[in-house]
C-alpha cells in the first residue's frame, strides 16, 4: 500500500486534512476515527495517523470534498477555539506497525524512549567541560594531524556514528577535517580554529567592510519568521514525501536529559550538544538566506557546509558561546560576503526563530531545505545519513519547544566583540583606513 501525501490545517471550529490521492479507488474507500486515531484506505493508499486534538468522530460532523485527485476532509473540533499545535510535524502523527496503541490524543507512543517528548528541561548553555579549558599556546602548537590509532571517535547526530569515513574516500574529500575517525571532538575545534588563521583573507574582509553597498541587500533582507511572528512555512509535496518516508526512521540512543544526578564528562555525553549543533545549522542556513535574498542557489549547499562547523569539521559543541564564536569566525573567512554586522543580524534572526510561535514548523522546514541542498551538492549526500534525517525525526518526536525558547533567550545574551574573534579584523580595518587616507592624499596632490 502507498502512503498518500497529506497536510493539516485548522480554523477555530474545524480541523482539515488534505490528501493527495490521484490513483485512489474510492469505491473501495473507508474512513474511520476511533480513539483519536484516523484510518483512511482507498486502494492503493492507506494512512493511519494520530489526530493532534479532539474532533467529533461520527459521520454527521465529517464532510468530504473531492477535486482532481485531492480530497479535503473537514472535521469539527470537539472544543471550538482549541488550538492544535505543530500541525506541520506530520511524521510525529503517523502511526506505523511498530507503534503501540495511543494512550491519548496528540502524542504518539512508541517503543523507544528516545522518541519521547522531552518537556520543560533546563540546560546550562554556558557550561565549559574541563577538557575544553585549552590555553592559546596549546591551540597554536596543535598541528593539523590526527592521532591515528585504534580508537575511533564519534560524530554525527548525538555523536552516534563512527568509522564511516575510514573507507569512504569520497565523503572524506568534502570535509575540512582529515582522518575524521581518529580525531577526538575537542581537538577538532582546535584544528578548525588553527586553519581559519591561514584561510582568512584581509583584502576580502576589507572590501566588504568599506563597500557598504555590497553588504546592504543582505543586511536589509526581510526574514519570514520575523515578518510574521505567528505564520507557518509553506511545505512542498517533496517536503511532505520526505516526512512520510522518515516517519519510520529510528533515532539513535540519545544522551540523558540533564538532571542534578547527571554528571557530564564531555560534550558528546550531553543532550545539549544536539540543540547546539542545530543552532549551528540554523546560523548557516540563515546566513545563506540573507546573502541570496531568499533565493538559494547551486552554491548554497557549499556555503551551508562551509559555514557550519558541525558539517565541515564534525564539531560537537560544549556550549553556546563556542557555537556563536565558530559561526562568526567561519562566516568571516569562507563565504561570499564577510561582514561582522551581517553575523550579528543572523544571530538575532536565529534567536527570533527559536522563540517563534511556530518554531518547530519553521525549523523543520529549514532542515528539509538544508537536506535537499546538501544532497544536490556534489559529494555531500552523506550528510543526510550523518545528521539531517536524525535531526528531522528528533525535532518532531523529542525536541522541546520550551528548550528552544530558553535557548533563544540565552542567544540574545551573548554580545560577541571583534576582539573575541581569532582573526585580525581590527588590523584589517586599520590597514583599509590607511589605504583610503593615502588615496585621498593622492587625489589632493593631483588637483
Amino acid at each position: 500500500m502507498l502512503t498518500p501525501l497529506f497536510s493539516f490545517s485548522q480554523t477555530d471550529e474545524n480541523f482539515f486534512m488534505d490528501l493527495r490521492i490521484p490513483l485512489a479507488d474510492l469505491s473501495c474507500s473507508e474512513f474511520l476515527i476511533e480513539d483519536g486515531i484516523l484510518y483512511f484506505t482507498a486502494p492503493p493508499y492507506y494512512l493511519k495517523v494520530e489526530l493532534p486534538g479532539s474532533v467529533y468522530d461520527d459521520g454527521d460532523h465529517i464532510k468530504f470534498e473531492m477535486d482532481s485527485g485531492n480530497m479535503k476532509v473537514i472535521m469539527e473540533k470537539t472544543y471550538p477555539g482549541e488550538h492544535f499545535h505543530d500541525l506541520d510535524l506530520i511524521s510525529r502523527f503517523m502511526v506505523n506497525s511498530t507503534a503501540n496503541k495511543p494512550s491519548g490524543v496528540g502524542i504518539q507512543v512508541v517503543d523507544t524512549p528516545d522518541e519521547t517528548p522531552e518537556g520543560d528541561t533546563e540546560y546550562n548553555w554556558f557550561l565549559v567541560p574541563p577538557e575544553h579549558n585549552v590555553s592559546e599556546t596549546a591551540e597554536e602548537n596543535c598541528e593539523n594531524t590526527a592521532d591515528i590509532g585504534i580508537i575511533k571517535y564519534p560524530y554525527g547526530f548525538a555523536a552516534s556514528k563512527s568509522g564511516l569515513f575510514e573507507k569512504n574516500d569520497e565523503a572524506q574529500l568534502v570535509l575540512d577535517l582529515k582522518n575524521a575517525d581518529f580525531v577526538p571532538p575537542h581537538k577538532r575545534h582546535i584544528l578548525q580554529r588553527a586553519e581559519l588563521k591561514d584561510k582568512f583573507y584581509k583584502d576580502h574582509y576589507m572590501a566588504d567592510y568599506f563597500e557598504k553597498e555590497v553588504v546592504a541587500p543582505a543586511l536589509n533582507q526581510s526574514i519570514p519568521w520575523i515578518v510574521d511572528k505567528q505564520g507557518r512555512p509553506e511545505f512542498t509535496d517533496d517536503h511532505r514525501h520526505r516526512l512520510t518516508v522518515l516517519a519510520t526512521h529510528p533515532l539513535p540512543l540519545l544522551p540523558p536529559i540533564p538532571s542534578a544526578d547527571t554528571e557530564i564528562f564531555s560534550p558528546q555525553d550531553s543532550r545539549a550538544s544536539i540543540y547546539l549543533g542545530l543552532v549551528d545549522l540554523l546560523f548557516a542556513y540563515t546566513y545563506d538566506y540573507r546573502v541570496t535574498m531568499g533565493e538559494h542557489n547551486c552554491e548554497s549547499g557549499w556555503t551551508i557546509m562551509k559555514v557550519a562547523g558541525t558539517l565541515s569539521w564534525l564539531e560537537i559543541y560544549p556550549n553556546l558561546w563556542t557555537v556563536v564564536l565558530t559561526f562568526y569566525e567561519r562566516a568571516l573567512t569562507y563565504p561570499l560576503i564577510r561582514n561582522f554586522k551581517l553575523c550579528q543580524k543572523v544571530k538575532f534572526d536565529v534567536a527570533a526563530l527559536l522563540q517563534h510561535e511556530n518554531a518547530k514548523g519553521w525549523i523543520l522546514f529549514i532542515l528539509l531545505e538544508i537536506r535537499q541542498m546538501l544532497i544536490e551538492y556534489p559529494g555531500c549526500y552523506f550528510y543526510a545519513e550523518l545528521y539531517l534525517d536524525d535531526y528531522i525525526v528528533w525535532l518532531q518526536k523529542s525536541a522541546s519547544t520550551y528548550v528552544f525558547k530558553q535557548l533563544g533567550k540565552a542567544l540574545l545574551t551573548i554580545k560577541l566583540k571583534k576582539e573575541d574573534i581569532c582573526l585580525p579584523l581590527k588590523e584589517a580595518e586599520e590597514e583599509g583606513m590607511e589605504i583610503l587616507a593615502e588615496g585621498v592624499e593622492d587625489v589632493k596632490l593631483n588637483e
